[in-house]
């Protein structure tokens, strides 16, 4: 949201000093940034004191390197039989009628444009503003593409796919500079592709703080009345999708028809394209039999999977289509490229359970040990599931909570716990299933690491990037909203993830995860959403070992300095230069 203030402007949350952007000295600010920019090389920020945001800069550079003219009069193209899909315009129409009527005797224009920024309609609370619009050719029929016409409330949405307020100077054609637009993505409920793009359009001077809500408001309606237009099949086929991907987050799975197809991360790790037909033309089977059926299928990359394919019921005739769980046929898992470490973390855990007796887990804080845990508890069925933070001593209850067979207790840094005869009984005799997670085996009481009868180190997750993928997709279902839709990574993102070296393992990815789904407002993550210092792509070369073990040194002093720099230098014997020096080299976050 973005609110006026008597100091500055908030976007999306964060204050800004300085005039607001909208107001006359923020505007002759931003145009000297955009001159500047237009000038040569240099940050367009740098002259406009923070005024000029990330994603207008971003645009900016876009629209200079499609050779868009910003002294020109905006021409786009223009397609006057061009009508949009009707599913869009049905569920827009009354939504539509019902703005244009709220905003009736104002200045301010409504524009919905499909997903390649072509105008579709448009309506106005006073008549008089289509002279203004037409000379910017933003009418029925004409194309607002940022590489066409540079930055502007349809063509800039577009590529950003998220909400965009431009005020004024905002704009990279001059002729656009007197119009503040506020655009707003229409994703399809079900599949989450773009579908379209709805804008207000007033005076600069007019621009206020309700705009963006009242257009969030009008999208967030469509979205529900295409919801409650799709087919029975389609609803049948996403549920069932979604219900799968919950159950097996760490498998592959895709729900299909002819028409549609649903996938996972998983399952976009391993498909191309021409895999949707592929998959459908062998799943027709179980489309004419109404059975399950498995086989071992080749897709387009050479990827041999074994793939289990079960008929979706919508409740007629017919079934709605089929969902689809692989593996690919070597055993690894989906996403893996050479292996991925958790499918043989879960094996391995699986067999040492089976052994009988409390199971060790030990690695680095935060790279999974408890997740694991609670993997083993809900493939054993599940029942009660306790986690005992031993840093705050030993429960009262630990007696009672150990004595239940259908139980899974968790003793988190079990190496905080003393080592006297009495706790070491009461884990040996204990019914429940018992998992101790430590940093270290060694650091464990004698009696109690005895008492264990598997231990199983966790690697960092640096050292685990193929599970990268299949954990994005696992912590996002975590991270999202039971009655919201779950926000997807694009390529991108990921491959700057993985270029991470996670210090924080599982944790900090987590915790950048939720910041970036705030960040996209709930949308599709993409890399400008990620925090600054995760956006980086691959490293030129990986790390020595000798680096990389100067590297866990200072992560682990900062960690214990409580991120404290100086002390942390200290504690290494450095100086406070070269511990900035490094943490810049080694990419510390």
């Amino acid at each position: 949201m973005v609110q006026s203030s008597s100091t500055g402007v908030v976007v999306h949350g964060r204050q800004r000093s300085g005039p607001a952007r909208w107001s006359p000295e923020g505007q002759r600010l931003i145009r000297r940034a955009r001159e500047r920019l237009l000038s040569g090389p240099g940050d367009p920020g740098a002259a406009s004191e923070e005024l000029v945001r990330p994603e207008i800069a971003a645009s900016w550079r876009r629209s200079l390197l499609s050779g868009v003219d910003p002294g020109r009069m905006p021409t786009g193209p223009a397609d006057p039989d061009r009508s949009g899909t009707p599913r869009l315009l049905r569920a827009a129409e009354p939504v539509l009628d019902r703005l244009v009527a709220q905003l009736a005797g104002t200045s301010t224009a409504v524009v919905l444009a499909d997903a390649q920024a072509w105008i579709l309609w448009r309506g106005a609370g006073r008549a008089a503003l289509f002279a203004g619009l037409d000379a910017i050719s933003a009418s029925p029929g004409c194309c607002l593409g940022e590489e066409r016409v540079g930055t502007n409330g349809l063509g800039t949405v577009v590529e950003e796919r998220r909400p965009t307020l431009i005020v004024g100077g905002e704009h990279y054609q001059d002729a656009m500079q007197d119009f503040t637009c506020v655009g707003v993505p229409i994703l399809d409920p079900l599949s989450r592709r773009l579908e379209g793009v709805l804008d207000l359009t007033c005076a600069s001077r007019d621009t206020n703080e309700i705009l963006l809500p009242l257009l969030t408001e009008a999208v967030r309606e469509i979205e529900v009345r295409l919801r409650e237009q799709a087919t029975v099949h389609e609803r049948a086929l996403f549920e069932e999708f979604v219900a799968r991907s919950r159950r097996r987050r760490s498998v592959a799975v895709a729900s299909l028809n002819e028409e549609f197809l649903f996938t996972n991360s998983a399952a976009a790790q391993l498909f191309e394209p021409a895999d949707h037909a592929l998959l459908w033309d062998w799943a027709r089977g179980a489309v004419a039999s109404g059975r399950e059926i498995t086989g071992r299928l080749t897709l387009t990359r050479d990827v041999v999977v074994d793939a289990r394919c079960a008929p979706v019921d919508a409740g007629g005739p017919w079934p709605a289509g089929v969902v689809v769980t692989m593996v690919p046929a070597d055993g690894r898992a989906a996403g893996g490229g050479s292996g991925s470490t958790w499918a043989q973390l879960q094996r391995r855990t699986r067999r040492l359970a089976e052994l009988g007796g409390p199971l060790l887990l030990h690695g680095e804080p935060g790279v999974g040990k408890t997740r694991l845990a609670r993997w083993l508890h809900e493939r054993a069925g599940g029942g009660p599931w306790t986690v005992v933070d031993c840093r705050a001593g030993r429960p009262a209850d630990l007696a009672q909570v150990l004595a239940d067979p259908k139980a899974t207790v968790v003793l988190r840094r079990a190496e905080e716990l003393d080592g006297d005869g009495a706790l070491t009984a009461l884990v040996g005799a204990a019914e429940a299933r018992v998992v101790l997670t430590a940093t270290r085996p060694d650091g464990l009481p004698g009696g109690l690491l005895d008492e264990a009868r598997g231990a199983l180190a966790v690697p960092p997750l640096r050292d685990r990037a193929a599970d990268l993928p299949g954990l994005v997709d696992e912590l996002l279902g975590e991270l999202a909203p039971a009655d919201g839709p779950r926000p997807r990574c694009t390529a991108q993102a990921l491959t700057a993830l993985r270029a991470h070296p996670w210090p924080g393992n599982v944790r900090e990815l987590r915790r950048v995860l939720a910041g970036a789904m705030v960040s996209a407002m709930h949308f599709d993550i993409g890399v400008r959403h990620l925090p600054e210092g995760y956006r980086a792509g691959p490293r030129t070369r990986p790390l020595a070992r000798l680096e990389s073990t100067e590297r866990d040194a200072i992560v682990a002093a900062l960690d214990k300095a409580g991120g404290n720099k100086d002390r942390a230098a200290i504690d290494l014997g450095i100086s406070r230069a070269t511990i900035y020096r490094k943490i810049r080299r080694f990419g510390i976050a």
